[in-house]
């Protein structure tokens, strides 16, 4: 008698099913997965910080507290040559010399050889890109760039990979500093493009991000301000100390982050006509344009009390950059008017305007920032 050897298989629709399982928890593991992907890269950019801010704060332990004036970020090193559709698209990597004309404070002192690597860029060219066509109100190109016209002298913004930290906000107060040559002891001005202006605030305008780059940092000095003779009020007067700062890094492309950067709102300072009379402040609401007292009240110009009726002077000054200037590239203030009484300084950290700025972290002069935004 010939056995039957029965060959047993799946059917079509058993396989279908399978299949439709699969996709089905595929579908449900795989947005968990990028999400814990993208907050461990987060945690990254907090460590990251964090070893900035203990950079900061050792430079301040040897200049007896005082905070570098600004940041640029970056690596004292550029690639010469930079070919979008190569292999390679950055090569020819070459080292600035001398280490001390770079124009970041820390890397020009030896606090730090170089900034972090950003866990979101692997691939810097489309960094770079960008650096060549600035979407902001300061449109043009980033000279701290590679095949940049400064980056020989004074470093790369992100790094001759582009894939390194860099500071994306600007800062209108510091665009110069002095270089004096160890060799020679000649001194010359150069410029620290500081200023350079990427639009990294209110990025969550409604539900969708502007579109930016993940993963990098800004910081913010500030300090007291004396006023000596005529000032321009076009340009902001430089802080006589930086005793205060504001250091801020950035999450992944989904994180809406905190709210902690607006537009710059001023003070309006007003005193009576009458000679003598002290200026005195009140906050301006940006919303409605009324001012909102933060300390007493000059008197009715009218008020015989009030040492006659010669009418009030007005004058509004940004807080921040001291500035009488509303350009556009102070846009992305981090500080704001304080309460009355909250500091001599008349300075608060924080600017939040209701618009989420995608910021992970927030970190102030010794400690980290606590509001909840």
């Amino acid at each position: 008698m010939r056995n039957v050897r029965a060959n047993k298989g799946f059917t079509l629709i058993e396989l279908l099913v399978v299949i439709v399982i699969i996709g089905i928890l595929a579908a449900i593991a795989l947005p968990n997965y990028i999400k814990v992907k993208e907050k461990a890269k987060e945690a990254e950019v907090k460590a990251n910080l964090h070893n900035v801010q203990l950079s900061v704060e050792r430079f301040a332990v040897d200049t007896e507290g005082s905070y570098p004036s600004y940041l640029i970020g970056g690596e004292p090193k550029y690639a010469a040559t930079v070919s979008p559709g190569g292999a390679s698209s950055f090569s020819d990597v070459r080292e600035v010399e001398p280490q001390e004309a770079v124009s970041d404070p820390l890397i020009r002192r030896g606090y730090v050889d170089a900034y972090p690597r950003n866990p979101f860029t692997k691939n810097g060219i489309s960094v770079h890109q960008l650096q060549l066509s600035l979407p902001t109100a300061q449109a043009g190109e980033d000279p701290l760039r590679n095949e940049g016209p400064w980056a020989e002298e004074l470093g790369t913004r992100f790094g001759p990979y582009c894939t390194t930290m860099g500071s994306v906000l600007c800062d209108a107060r510091y665009r110069n500093w002095n270089y004096v040559d160890l060799q020679n002891g000649s001194s010359t001005e150069q410029p620290t493009y500081c200023d350079v202006e990427y639009q990294f605030w209110d990025m969550w305008q409604g539900n969708k991000p502007l579109p930016y780059l993940p993963g990098q940092f800004f910081y913010k000095g500030a300090g007291p301000i004396i006023a000596v003779g005529d000032m321009d009020p076009s340009e902001p007067p430089i802080p006589t100390d930086t005793d205060m700062y504001m250091l801020g890094g950035y999450g992944g492309i989904r994180t809406k982050g905190k709210d902690i950067l607006g537009e710059e709102k001023p003070i309006l300072y007003t005193r009576r006509s009458d000679a003598g009379s002290q200026w005195l402040a009140s906050a301006v609401d940006s919303d409605t344009g009324g001012a909102k007292p933060m300390q007493s009240d000059p008197g009715d110009p009218g008020d015989p009390t009030g040492g006659g009726g010669g009418g009030l002077d007005t004058i509004e000054i940004l807080p921040w950059t001291r500035s009488q200037s509303s350009d556009s590239e102070y846009e992305g203030s981090p500080y704001g008017p304080a309460n009355v009484g909250d500091s001599n300084d008349q300075l608060q950290y924080g600017n939040p305007n209701g618009i989420r700025d995608g910021i992970v972290l927030v970190l102030t002069a010794g400690e980290d920032y606590i509001g909840d935004r």
